[in-house]
């Protein structure tokens, strides 16, 4: 018993005497701070949008699906656009650029 307690001692500090190093893992780390906040709201008539650039495509859709609107502009940079919706109603804006589809619900006031 004494032997194979030994033995066992010995085999242990053999491996960890020729044991490596474990690599650390890669760890990634991504700073938001830059990230720019696209705010989509109506207010007034108007529905307004921040936060975005370049050409895209506006599309008003009722909380049902209907299509109400769909509007191509040529730049999306703090756009302001007139459209008559009903008032304490929900809808889904969804904008769409060359990078990306976002999809927003507003409730008009």
């Amino acid at each position: 018993m004494v032997k194979k307690l030994l033995l066992f001692i010995l085999l242990v500090s053999f491996s960890i005497a020729f044991a490596t190093e474990i690599p650390s893992p890669n760890i990634t780390i991504f700073d938001n701070s830059t990230q720019i906040q696209k705010i989509v709201f109506y207010n007034n008539g108007n529905l307004n949008l921040k936060g975005f650039n370049g050409p895209g495509s506006i599309e008003i859709y009722s909380i049902i699906g209907n299509k109400i609107s769909d509007t191509i502009v040529q730049e999306l940079a703090n756009i302001q656009l007139s459209y008559s919706l009903e008032t304490r109603s929900m809808y889904i804006i969804r904008v769409i650029t060359e990078k990306e589809v976002e999809t927003f619900k507003i409730i008009t006031p």
